[in-house]
């Protein structure tokens, strides 16, 4: 099981332009995890960061879920926007890096719920910007 589970993100990443675990719920079964919130076995390789909103024009995005870090890269538009990234719960948040032309801040919603980063480019700001996140630990 845990070189299906590793197998089948892969090549979804691969082959496809997004996916979606369908059993997140607390339990049993096929639940992802227990009735505390733990992972069941194998099941933190089906939850990773993903960017469903992206403030230009995706120049490459890839997990490796080895280091456990998605590496999102993507040019700005030259508006004032903001990149939405969402990352699965921890108990201590995930680390966060951004490179690239006047960012005004990467902003983290608290550990514990929904790991939500957004980076927000400055009006007028131009170039590739580089957000990396890896978890902790």
């Amino acid at each position: 099981m845990a070189r299906f589970y590793g197998d089948a993100p892969a090549s979804l990443d691969r082959y496809s332009s997004g996916w979606a675990g369908y059993v997140w719920c607390y339990g049993g079964g096929y639940c992802t995890v227990d009735e505390d919130g733990r992972f069941q076995a194998n099941k933190e390789q089906t939850a990773r960061p993903y960017a469903p909103a992206v403030a230009g024009t995706i120049r490459g995005q890839h997990y490796d879920p080895t280091r456990r870090t998605f590496r999102l890269v993507y040019d700005t538009s030259g508006r004032s926007d903001v990149s939405e990234l969402s990352t699965p719960p921890t108990a201590t948040g995930p680390r966060v890096s951004v490179q690239g032309p006047d960012i005004a801040w990467p902003r983290i919603v608290p550990a514990g719920e929904r790991g939500t980063i957004r980076v927000r480019t400055q009006p007028g700001a131009s170039g590739r910007v580089t957000v990396t996140v890896s978890a902790r630990g």
